[in-house]
């Protein structure tokens, strides 16, 4: 990883030094099962090998955060440097909040519920974690029950896979309270789109391989259009919910998001961006009783 992309990274994110591989691979004997042993004496990992990616962020998991997580074949393998970059910012984001139980809103966890497993085993935050895909559900289930954080992540079964809020609010009886929605939407519109590159001249290609069940990488009018239906029901539970945030793909994306917030009167909303590694990407959050400083 370069070091012009470390300095940019998150500051508190603990990759910003860089995983001894070689250690990992003397204590972890799956990983070492997936490296190579260069001829200099380092340890290689072949990033665009997606077993190899599995098990790299199976073992950061554990090492870091004494998370064990399990993969559903052909689902999304997240990266966790990027994944922890967009917490660190929702951690940010919530300097102000007194309360002792944060909560937070995950939607579709997929099948390594990681952004609810993270915040729960990081921060100690209550996540509810919304999922459709009946083999995601399966895994990240399992995934909760695995590490033990049943009184902190609780997992619901999205029916109505059109919505984004209005399936699990329509069947809560309750009035509570989240502070925080986070989402990593699917980015594309269709496989073509996934394998354009902007600037393909002056950006690196992506370390890792791609990964993903069809759901989770595209939808229809891609990012900006699912982003979208979250500023559309953000309206109807603008009491419910303190903080929207999602991620976005592409930085073509971010005006666009502004544009449809500014159309929607909704004022109060602030943007970042994430680096890990050559991969860049944006955060956007709007709230209807938070200014962002």
């Amino acid at each position: 990883m370069s070091s012009v992309f470390k300095k940019r990274m998150h500051v508190r994110n603990v990759f910003r030094t860089p995983p001894d591989y070689t250690d990992l691979a003397i204590k972890y004997p799956e990983f070492r099962k997936v490296c190579r042993l260069e001829l200099n004496g380092k340890v290689y990992v072949d990033y665009k090998n997606e077993m190899a990616l599995r098990a790299l962020t199976q073992t950061l998991l554990l090492e870091y955060f004494q998370l064990k997580i399990e993969f559903a074949p052909g689902s999304l393998v997240p990266t966790l440097p990027l994944r922890l970059n967009y917490i660190l910012w929702i951690e940010d984001l919530l300097q102000s909040n007194k309360d002792d139980k944060t909560k937070g809103i995950d939607i579709g966890c997929g099948s390594s519920c990681i952004y609810s497993l993270l915040a729960a085993k990081k921060n100690n935050w209550s996540m509810l974690a919304l999922e459709s895909n009946p083999i995601n559900l399966d895994y990240a289930l399992k995934n909760i029950e695995r590490n033990n954080l049943q009184n902190s992540v609780t997992l619901f079964v999205q029916k109505r896979t059109a919505e984004i809020f209005r399936d699990y609010f329509d069947s809560d009886c309750g009035s509570e309270i989240y502070d925080f929605c986070l989402c990593n939407p699917p980015f594309y519109d269709t496989c073509a789109n996934a394998n354009k590159t902007r600037n393909p001249e002056k950006r690196p290609p992506p370390h890792n391989c791609p990964t993903g069940f069809a759901e989770e990488l595209f939808c229809e009018g891609g990012e900006v259009k699912f982003v979208e239906k979250i500023v559309i029901e953000s309206l109807l539970y603008a009491k419910r919910i303190r903080i929207f945030t999602t991620m976005l793909g592409h930085k073509s994306s971010l005006s666009k998001i502004m544009d449809i917030l500014k159309e929607k009167k909704i004022q109060h909303f602030c943007s970042t961006e994430f680096h890990q590694g050559n991969t860049t990407r944006w955060g956007i959050a709007w709230s209807f009783c938070v200014e962002f400083s």
